[in-house]
């Protein structure tokens, strides 16, 4: 599907290799051409190895993303087209769902988190790569995807009760629809829950200031930092026992 000059360079793969040996050849533009040509398999391969040897954080925050940058670039630039861009989204998607940590029952016992798109946004890769490193950090998750109605979350948030919710919104131009999202959790669970915002948004500090959440960034390595002490906060307070669900 990429043009000829854009085709992936596969690095050697000799039996004694180790994923430490393989990573540097590991490149963004190695799996932009092979999320651009669908290839799951080799992509999945490639994330395999990177994060054995990587935090999943690091990697999802510099090759995945520097990938997508590749792509999107070169879909500005006319090399590659809207095709391309669509068929790199969606294999990144199925493939993430091949590299999820893997994780047993004891993972409902940790604090729950809900994960969504604002009203309008229409971006689910980064919810994904946020499930996955909050969930190896001992969240409970679940992922309600892009594009959530504000009243939908705030009937839901009163219902399962979360202590951490994470919005996602792409750009400045969703500054409206995370302004309402906050405001609809806040008017039905308080201070009670935490709220951290991410996304392209993040980077924009006049977006974010005075909407009323917690904690905003641009990372998902900080997402974890901030994740990790959250929960350590949380443990203290409650003394929630381990076995204890919490969805």
């Amino acid at each position: 599907m990429s043009d000829s000059h854009d085709l992936p360079r596969l690095p050697p793969v000799g039996a004694a290799a180790s994923p430490a040996d393989l990573v540097p050849l590991m490149t963004p533009e190695l799996l932009a051409g092979l999320l651009a040509d669908g290839d799951e398999e080799l992509a999945a391969w490639t994330l395999e190895n990177a994060i054995a040897v990587m935090p999943r954080a690091r990697v999802y925050d510099e090759l995945v993303r520097d990938a997508m940058a590749i792509i999107g670039r070169r879909w500005v630039e006319g090399t590659w087209g809207i095709a391309e861009e669509h068929v790199a989204s969606e294999t990144l998607l199925r493939t993430l769902e091949r590299v999820a940590p893997e994780l047993g029952p004891e993972r409902r016992a940790g604090p729950g988190a809900v994960l969504v798109g604002v009203r309008g946004e229409h971006h689910a890769i980064g919810l994904a790569c946020a499930a996955h490193v909050l969930a190896e950090s001992g969240w409970s998750i679940v992922n309600l995807g892009a594009d959530e109605p504000a009243d939908d979350l705030a009937r839901f948030v009163a219902r399962v009760r979360p202590s951490l919710i994470v919005l996602t919104a792409s750009s400045a131009d969703r500054a409206d629809a995370l302004r309402e999202t906050v405001g609809a959790v806040r008017a039905v669970a308080g201070e009670s829950v935490t709220i951290a915002v991410g996304g392209g948004i993040a980077s924009d500090p006049a977006s974010v200031a005075g909407v009323g959440a917690d904690w905003s960034g641009t990372t998902l390595t900080a997402l974890v930092r901030f994740a990790v002490r959250l929960r350590a906060r949380l443990d203290a307070e409650s003394m929630v026992r381990p076995s204890d669900p919490v969805f």
